[in-house]
């Protein structure tokens, strides 16, 4: 199937420096690409997404991980480039408690290859954060990350019975093609220049 839309909206450049966005509730977050210092942010995301969460992003049970794998491997998410091979945004809030990151929208290049055109990406929100615009931001912004990356295309990989992660990159509005063969649907989303 291929859909074809209005062209994404502009808006102030997360490359560039943090942004701002208010949820459909009125939490204030800010939007930034990620940094190694996040690990620590990012191993606490994993431990506060509901198992169906979990799920739905790493597309595999995750009950039973070792706590120095899950450390290990918030460590690697975190340690990107944001400009060749990887690259993340995260949706920081903001408390007493300090700050906790309540959603990450991440770009991955096969390994080896920082000059291929396809990336694949991943999105998840924190269960109280779903249904209040913070996936559809964290993905406005996921566009300007692949610009400043030189992506042109990306490949989405979900379940089939995801329909909200589906809608999700559908309401780019950009041009894309979903298939789905053996329980898995890919969508492959073409990238304006």
């Amino acid at each position: 199937m291929v859909v074809s839309m209005a062209p994404f909206k502009r808006k102030s450049d997360v490359t560039r420096r943090p942004v701002r966005f208010t949820t459909r509730d009125g939490r204030k977050l800010t939007l930034r690409l990620i940094r190694p210092a996040d690990a620590p942010l990012l191993e606490d995301l994993f431990y506060r997404l509901s198992p169906e969460s979990r799920w739905r992003r790493f597309h595999a049970l995750t009950d039973g991980i070792p706590p120095e794998r899950i450390a290990e491997q918030a460590g690697t998410m975190a340690n990107v480039d944001n400009r060749t091979l990887e690259g993340a945004v995260v949706a920081v809030a903001a408390d007493d408690e300090g700050d906790r990151i309540v959603g990450v929208v991440r770009l991955a290049r096969p390994p080896g290859k920082p000059d291929a055109a396809e990336a694949e990406a991943a999105v998840v929100v924190l269960d109280e954060y779903q249904g209040q615009g913070v996936g559809s931001e964290l993905l406005q912004r996921m566009l300007q990350l692949a610009r400043h990356m030189r992506v042109k295309r990306m490949l989405a990989v979900f379940q089939p019975d995801n329909a909200g992660a589906i809608r999700l990159f559908r309401d780019l509005g950009l041009p894309s093609r979903l298939e789905t063969s053996h329980g898995i649907s890919k969508m492959y989303t073409e990238l304006p220049e």
